[in-house]
């Protein structure tokens, strides 16, 4: 065991404290008011050298490293705070307090991780030189996401942000505490696509005196599915599931609107580019072809993170050399959900690595944004580690 884990181990009853009040007291994106003051709370009795909001619920703290070396290096840890408008329906005691809201994402444990890791970290200011920038970020599941807010403000700035990492917890069978690496496109992008067909309604019995926009919109639906077999390279992907459909009211009235919705994932940007020109031709030739007009409502949202692969290679070398080559885990593919983070190294340029960590599960195995979902709090120590190392690593480096 790594001197950082074994810290982490010993303030593991302060964590699971902590996570569990986050747990309780859930708050949706942009209304993380008590979670924010907690994390602020925390971070004044653990002395960081300075705290700030750049928008009303995030909060950004800087911890100023006392060694020897080059003090205008500095390294960003990433944690998101919000939860998600679901009704939670486990048995724990330290259950959800607010109808409707729950920490189903684990956002609460990375929240605990971050301030776990700047404890560990203000204890340690003499090992390292420059400035380790902690972000705990709003508003992740909700779009636009808290990330470009945050970016937009200047967050990877005052100091300049040399590098960023972030971690998400991933409720899984098997060992606790496996950090999972990947180079290169590690997420997805995401496009939603709100289409509503507008055409002329009327009498069942009369369709030739109507323009159907219910046939138009599933054709339309049939076509989006070409755009992956046919304008996409076979070896890349494109996730496009249609995933909402809504028309009519009376099985003998054509009527006179067809709206569907569905959302783009890619990974690298040229396909996503071809995503969404190939919607709005599709939407033309509809048109044409069935005389109803197709209005789109294009809401472009996370790009895909990118993991650095030199980064990621240094990260991967940090984190086994603290935890052991046996909780280091090298992804064959990349994840097809998406993800805020991408915003602070694309917008930024900054070199950036995104990890999932292994939680476990406490009742039944559910997966993330499950009304029952519940990664063991045994993970905590290991994040907490994981991310002191991360940070520590890369400021020894020259």
């Amino acid at each position: 065991m790594g001197a950082l884990l074994e810290a982490a181990q010993n303030m593991f009853d302060e964590c699971v404290q902590i996570r569990r009040t986050i747990h309780q007291n859930p708050e949706i994106g942009r209304n993380e008011i008590k979670t924010s003051a907690l994390i602020r709370e925390k971070l004044k009795e653990y002395g960081v050298d300075s705290i700030d909001s750049p928008v009303p619920t995030a909060v950004v703290a800087l911890i100023k490293g006392t060694a020897k070396g080059n003090g205008d290096r500095c390294v960003a840890l990433r944690a998101d705070i919000d939860a998600l408008p679901i009704q939670e329906e486990t048995n724990v005691p330290y259950k959800s307090k607010i109808p409707d809201m729950m920490h189903a994402c684990g956002h609460d444990m990375h929240a605990t991780m971050l301030l776990g890791t700047a404890k560990l970290l203000c204890e340690r200011r003499n090992e390292f030189a420059g400035t380790i920038k902690l972000i705990f970020q709003h508003s992740e599941d909700t779009l636009p996401g808290g990330a470009k807010e945050l970016v937009e403000k200047g967050v990877m700035e005052n100091p300049h942000v040399d590098a960023i990492f972030g971690m998400h917890v991933s409720p899984q069978e098997g060992e606790v505490g496996r950090v999972q690496f990947h180079e290169g496109p590690v997420s997805t992008s995401v496009d939603l696509f709100d289409v509503t067909v507008n055409g002329v309604g009327g009498h069942g019995s009369t369709p030739h005196l109507t323009k159907d926009p219910i046939l138009a919109a599933a054709q339309m639906v049939v076509l989006l599915q070409q755009i992956q077999a046919r304008y996409v390279d076979p070896l890349e992907t494109v996730i496009f599931p249609v995933c909402s459909f809504h028309s009519g009211d009376a099985p003998n009235v054509i009527p006179g609107q067809a709206r569907f919705s569905g959302i783009a994932r890619a990974y690298v940007d040229h396909i996503r580019d071809e995503v969404t020109k190939q919607v709005f031709d599709i939407a033309k030739g509809i048109e044409a072809m069935s005389g109803v007009e197709v209005d789109i409502n294009h809401y472009e949202g996370y790009p895909a993170c990118y993991n650095d692969p030199q980064l990621t290679k240094l990260n991967r070398a940090a984190v086994a050399a603290e935890l052991g080559e046996e909780k280091i885990v090298d992804l064959e593919r990349p994840m097809s959900f998406s993800e805020d983070f991408s915003y602070y190294t694309k917008m930024t340029g900054t070199p950036g690595v995104y990890v999932m960590i292994s939680a476990g599960y406490e009742g039944e195995l559910q997966p993330l944004h499950n009304s029952k979902m519940l990664p063991d709090e045994k993970v905590m120590p290991y994040g907490i580690a994981a991310m002191c190392a991360s940070a520590l690593n890369f400021m020894k480096q020259k």
